[in-house]
C-alpha cells in the first residue's frame, strides 16, 4: 500500500541534508532558556519543570506565535522550508502548522527525557502544557554536567515509547479525558499495556496487578449540588474499577463495578461524525471494544479515497447513562473519552499528506520489537 519501510538501524542519523541529525532533548533544553519563544519557559529555578504552550488549531484566534516553537523543530530537522529543484512556491506557513506540531509531538514523546505534569491544552486564557525533566531518563537540568545522548535519541524510536518497567508494549499512548457533565475535570496520559479506572483507593487486588491507575476525580467541587450527588452516587459504585487492556490487536475493557457503563467509538465530541451502536459492558467479563486493524484498514481506504469520512478513533465510556438515550454525550454525569495517540497521529499523517506518502517520522511509530506496532506493521504488510 505505498506505506514507508522501517529502517534498519542507522550508523549514523542524519537529516534529509545529510547533515548530523539534530537531537531533540537538547535542541529543546536550548530553546526553552533561550527566551525566545512566548509562553515556553522554566517553572523553576532548578529548571526541571517547564511549560509549553499548546493550543489547539481548531481555534478561531490561532496566530503565528502559537506555533512557532513547532515550526523551529521543523526548521532544525531541515523540513522547513521544503527543497524544491524546480523553484517551486513554498506551500502556506498555515496549511503545515498542523503537520509541525504532529511531529514535534512524536519528538517530545519518543525522547523519553520528559515526563507530563498537566495538559491545559484546554485552558481557553493560557493553554499549555506542564512537563518535567525524568532523571531516570537522561533528562537534566542546564546547571547539570553533559551527558551522551540516549540510545532513544541516535536511532529511530517507537513513537511514542512511553513503557511499562517489565518492558511490554504500551497502550500507544492512549489519552484519557474524564469529564463530569462536559466539564473536562482530569486529562492523563497511559503508557503501560492495561490501566484501572477506579474512585478512591484500589483494592489488594488491583494493587498486586499493578496497572496504572486513573482516578476519578472528587466532584466536592461542582457547583451545582443535584449534579454533586448524583456523580457521587454514580462514583461510589465503580468500585473496584474498571480496566482496560491491549492485547493483540484489541483494546478489552472489564467492568468490575456495579456501576453500568455504556461504550462506542466515534468523532470528536459535537461533531456529525456516526458512532458505533452504543452497547452495555457486562459485568466481570472482557469485551473488545476497539480494534486496531479495522481502523487501519478503514484508513488505508480513507486514503485511497475509497471511503468519504475518515475512520473512527474516539472510545466513549458513558457511567450510569445510556449513551444512545439521545442526549448529547456531554450531558453525561461521567464520560470518559479515550483517544489511542497512534491513531490520532496516522490520520492527522494522512489529512496532511493526502494521497502522497506519510511523513517519515509517523512511520517509526511501528518500529518497537514484539508489541502493538509489530502487529500493526504485519497488518499493514498484508493489505
Amino acid at each position: 500500500i505505498g506505506w514507508p519501510a522501517i529502517p534498519e538501524r542507522p550508523q549514523a542519523p542524519c537529516s534529509p541534508q545529510g547533515a548530523p541529525r539534530v537531537l531533540f532533548g537538547e535542541w529543546l533544553l536550548r530553546e526553552i532558556s533561550s527566551g525566545c519563544y512566548e509562553g515556553l519557559r522554566w517553572l523553576d529555578e532548578a529548571h526541571t519543570r517547564f511549560r509549553v504552550p499548546w493550543k489547539h488549531f481548531a481555534r478561531r484566534d490561532l496566530g503565528e506565535a502559537d506555533s512557532r516553537i513547532f515550526k523551529a523543530w521543523a526548521v532544525a530537522r531541515g523540513r522547513w522550508p521544503p527543497s524544491s529543484s524546480r523553484g517551486d512556491q513554498p506551500p502556506p506557513e498555515a496549511a503545515e502548522r498542523a503537520g509541525w506540531k504532529t511531529n514535534f509531538r512524536c519528538a517530545l514523546h519518543s525522547t523519553r527525557r520528559f515526563v507530563m505534569l498537566q495538559d491545559n491544552s484546554w485552558d481557553a486564557t493560557d493553554p499549555h502544557k506542564v512537563y518535567a525533566l525524568s532523571s531516570e531518563l537522561g533528562g537534566r537540568g542546564q546547571g547539570a554536567a553533559p551527558e551522551p545522548p540516549r540510545e532513544a535519541e541516535t536511532r529511530p524510536a517507537p513513537c511514542p515509547s512511553i513503557r511499562a518497567a517489565a518492558g511490554e508494549p504500551s497502550l500507544g499512548v492512549l489519552d484519557v479525558t474524564i469529564m463530569y457533565k462536559g466539564r473536562a475535570v482530569l486529562q492523563e496520559i497511559v503508557g503501560r499495556p492495561s490501566c484501572l479506572l477506579l474512585y478512591g483507593p484500589p483494592g489488594p487486588a488491583a494493587q498486586a496487578a499493578e496497572p496504572q491507575h486513573v482516578a476519578f476525580p472528587s466532584p466536592a467541587e461542582l457547583p451545582d449540588q443535584k449534579q454533586l450527588r448524583y456523580t457521587e452516587e454514580l462514583l461510589r459504585h465503580v468500585a473496584p474499577g474498571l480496566q482496560l487492556e491491549l492485547r493483540g490487536l484489541w483494546l478489552w475493557a472489564r467492568r468490575m463495578g456495579k456501576c453500568k457503563v455504556y461504550w462506542e467509538v466515534g468523532g470528536p465530541l459535537g461533531s456529525a461524525s456516526p458512532c458505533t451502536p452504543a452497547r452495555l459492558l457486562p459485568r466481570n467479563c472482557d469485551t473488545p471494544i476497539f480494534d486496531f486493524s479495522a481502523f487501519f484498514q478503514e484508513l488505508v481506504q480513507f486514503r485511497a479515497r475509497q471511503r468519504r469520512g475518515s475512520p473512527p478513533y474516539t472510545i466513549y465510556l458513558g457511567f450510569g447513562q445510556d449513551l444512545s438515550a439521545g442526549r448529547p454525550k456531554e450531558k453525561s454525569l461521567v464520560l470518559v473519552k479515550l483517544e489511542p495517540w497512534l491513531c490520532r497521529a496516522y490520520l492527522e499523517g494522512v489529512q496532511r499528506e493526502g494521497v502522497s506518502s506519510l511523513d517519515s517520522s509517523l512511520s517509526l511509530c511501528l518500529s518497537s520489537t514484539n508489541s502493538l506496532y509489530d502487529d500493526i506493521e504485519r497488518f499493514l504488510m498484508e493489505l
